[in-house]
């Protein structure tokens, strides 16, 4: 086996030789362990630039990637403003929407199944998966296109059955992706960049349906909806195959010069500074560890992870599910209705880059609980969009309308949320029960999102509606505190038990001796007796 094996010059520069550096990390599907070297150490400057360099790369791939897959999922609010609803026979005979949550619902369904073995594919592909993702998308852009070749409700259920289970892959997938490439201290913000992607594409999505149900063809202006963004996804498939590296140490199957081409010091200079993060890199192995398994079913974190992703995405059914609907009752016509959700979009993906930005400041791991802080006053905005649009006065639509635009920042904290869960949960298994436990209750928030809005509740201003919303951001709040609160108390048991860890006392200059020992296996946050949690 031929492997890298660095150095240092008089100047302190990284060398590495010219032997294969990949064919020390997976054969056969089975992780090796590399031999020893000592741990590379890069200024501020280089670790900034190639920060950079994997940002340019990463972020428009999966920003996009995840920006579609809201807009396809997203396409069926819009269309009920463009006659899908009387086209599918989606409105009840006694006149209700029971036919169209259920719709929405379904997608929900299809992820909910799709998500623990989505997860578990995620773990064993995670050497090749730019193969694995490339080929999802592709896949769902396909099912997206054949919407439009459905008869009736019970068509549109299959369709969005089929496109959830598919689409649970991308979620998990990219959160492995910034896992692999970025350390803890630089995850919430990339975490927030792609996932702010969700609002950038409310803005692109309204534009883009308002054009297309202006249009003058033989299709059905919903039918062009499902098309159009379609087709797109196919091709954005197909980019992500080949552009997409593998894994740091690996190259695309089409390299470029200063996009996704990195050199032999690059690549290791970024699976060394991951590997400090010691919740696994890719030498750790893909293979199913039942012990890991059980772990994770036994952890409280799991299952707080679970409680939070519920609570914030049950939020979801006052934006996308009936974030038309709602709009248009305030007094808007169809279109002008598609045009006015777009503001929304800015106030999510700006409310999450705000709070993703406070959780990368050097303050934030120097004061205690500053992480918890951030989730709980990122929730504040919802509470107060929601009081506006309740209790505020119609008959002045700038009031509701601006509450609506303050409601979408739930997706911050969402946001937190996962880079906590990426920073706090380490061994490659059990991040993959994390994962699935984090997109169970994305799914079980959504699915009873879908059934939060009553009809009849149009004069009383939906006060059902905002009430589940807003007891729903009080019960994060209390369980972020509940997680900072275990988190704390297990740092303290494991100073006690162990002393201080060596990533954050290097008096004895035993730090780079533990790190080499720890980081090559694949330990799970209990295992690792060095693993301090962050909140």
């Amino acid at each position: 086996m031929s492997v890298v094996q660095s150095h240092r010059d008089e100047n302190g520069s990284i060398h590495s030789n010219e032997n294969d550096y990949e064919g020390a990390i997976e054969k056969g599907g089975k992780s090796e362990q590399m031999p020893h070297s000592s741990i590379v150490e890069s200024s501020p400057s280089v670790s900034r630039w190639i920060a950079f360099r994997t940002d340019i790369l990463l972020m428009p791939l999966l920003t996009i990637a995840f920006g579609m897959q809201y807009y396809d999922k997203a396409i069926l609010g819009s269309a009920t403003l463009f006659g899908i609803l009387t086209d599918l026979d989606l409105i009840d005979p006694d006149g209700k929407t029971y036919r169209y949550s259920q719709a929405s619902a379904c997608f929900y369904y299809g992820y909910l199944a799709g998500a623990i073995p989505m997860s578990i594919l995620v773990q064993r592909w995670k050497g090749k998966l730019h193969f694995f993702l490339g080929f999802m998308v592709i896949v769902w852009g396909v099912i997206v296109m054949l919407t439009c070749i459905v008869g009736d409700w019970r068509g549109l259920y299959a369709q969005r059955i089929f496109l959830g289970f598919i689409e649970a892959s991308v979620s998990p997938g990219f959160v492995a992706i910034t896992r692999m490439w970025y350390t803890k201290a630089e995850q919430p913000l990339r975490l927030g960049i792609w996932w702010s992607a969700v609002g950038l594409f409310s803005i692109v999505s309204g534009l883009i349906n308002n054009a297309l149900g202006k249009a003058n063809t033989s299709l059905a202006d919903w039918k062009l909806m499902f098309l159009v963004p379609g087709a797109f996804t196919i091709l954005f498939g197909f980019l992500l195959l080949i552009f997409l590296p593998p894994s740091p140490l690996r190259s695309p199957l089409v390299p470029i010069p200063g996009f996704n081409k990195f050199s032999q010091e690059q690549r290791e200079a970024i699976d060394t500074k991951v590997r400090r993060n010691m919740t696994g890199n890719e030498r750790a192995g893909s293979s199913w560890d039942w012990q890991q398994a059980k772990e994770g079913l036994r952890d409280p974190q799991i299952y707080i992870i679970f409680l939070l992703a519920t609570s914030i995405y049950v939020s979801n059914g006052a934006v996308t599910v009936f974030g038309p609907l709602l709009v248009k009752s305030i007094g808007f016509t169809s279109l002008r209705a598609t045009i006015l959700l777009t503001p929304g979009g800015a106030t999510t993906a700006i409310g999450i880059w705000t709070f993703a930005f406070l959780a990368t400041r050097k303050w934030v791991n120097r004061v205690p609980y500053a992480r918890t802080a951030l989730l709980i006053v990122s929730c504040w905005p919802v509470i107060i969009g929601c009081a506006m649009c309740w209790r505020g006065n119609w008959d002045h639509k700038a009031i509701p309308l601006a509450g609506y635009y303050l409601i979408p920042i739930f997706g911050a904290p969402f946001v937190m949320m996962m880079g906590s869960c990426t920073a706090n949960i380490a061994g490659s298994t059990k991040q993959a029960i994390a994962s699935a436990a984090i997109f169970l209750g994305y799914n079980c928030g959504n699915i009873a999102s879908s059934y939060i809005l009553i009809s009849t509740e149009k004069k009383d201003h939906y006060p059902t509606t905002f009430q589940i919303v807003i007891g729903c951001m009080c019960a994060t709040m209390a369980l972020a505190i509940i997680q900072a609160l275990y988190l704390a108390n297990e740092n303290r048991r494991r100073d006690r038990m162990y002393g201080q860890s060596v990533v954050q006392d290097d008096s004895n200059g035993e730090k780079e001796a533990k790190l080499e020992e720890t980081v090559n296996h694949d330990l799970t946050d209990r295992q690792n007796t060095n693993f301090r949690y962050t909140y």
